[in-house]
């Protein structure tokens, strides 16, 4: 090598490095990239869960509703954060239904879903018209109410399945 030459043999060798590197490295990516198709299954999925948690307030099924959570749920609302376990939701939720008819549990708009890139996480962002006739506590008339609900919902994909990891929630009178 003369002082004008090129020095390529120490610069070509790992540079060559590099670029296989990053070509396999590009592969292994590309293997698990989603594709459309694994976007819209996982979107029917989410949508299918959304229908149950309606079927499960119309036919007052506790059940359903946390069949999709998992084991421990964190809830954000009225400024509390919370943790339950599902059978305490299961549990709650059942004597809710118990003492409760829903007249409406209505989308007000189709949920925004949102999957992340690596499909193992997505959210759900619902707003919802409910009206609901619920038993006294103090055993006087029945209470009716007319709320609008929104909530966003986390869901993690544990062992192939969606299940609910979080959930934020508001409510306010609805007037319609």
């Amino acid at each position: 090598m003369t002082p004008s030459s090129p020095p390529t043999a120490p610069i070509v060798r790992p540079l060559a490095r590099l670029l296989l590197a990053a070509l396999l490295g590009g592969c292994a990516s590309a293997a698990t990239r989603r594709t459309p198709a694994d976007d819209a299954a996982d979107r029917a999925a989410l949508l299918r869960l959304h229908a149950e948690q309606r079927t499960a307030h119309l036919e007052r099924r506790a059940a359903l509703i946390v069949g999709s959570q998992a084991d421990t749920m964190l809830s954000v609302s009225n400024g509390r954060v919370s943790t339950a376990t599902r059978e305490r939701t299961r549990a709650s939720f059942q004597s809710y239904f118990d003492a409760s008819t829903f007249q409406a549990w209505d989308d007000v708009a189709p949920p925004r879903i949102r999957i992340s890139p690596d499909g193992r996480m997505a959210y759900v962002i619902v707003e919802k018209r409910v009206h609901v006739t619920s038993a006294s506590p103090t055993g006087g008339a029945p209470v009716v109410e007319r709320l609008r609900y929104a909530w966003l919902s986390v869901y993690e994909k544990q062992g192939g399945e969606w299940r609910m990891t979080a959930i934020a929630s508001t409510e306010r009178p609805d007037s319609t």
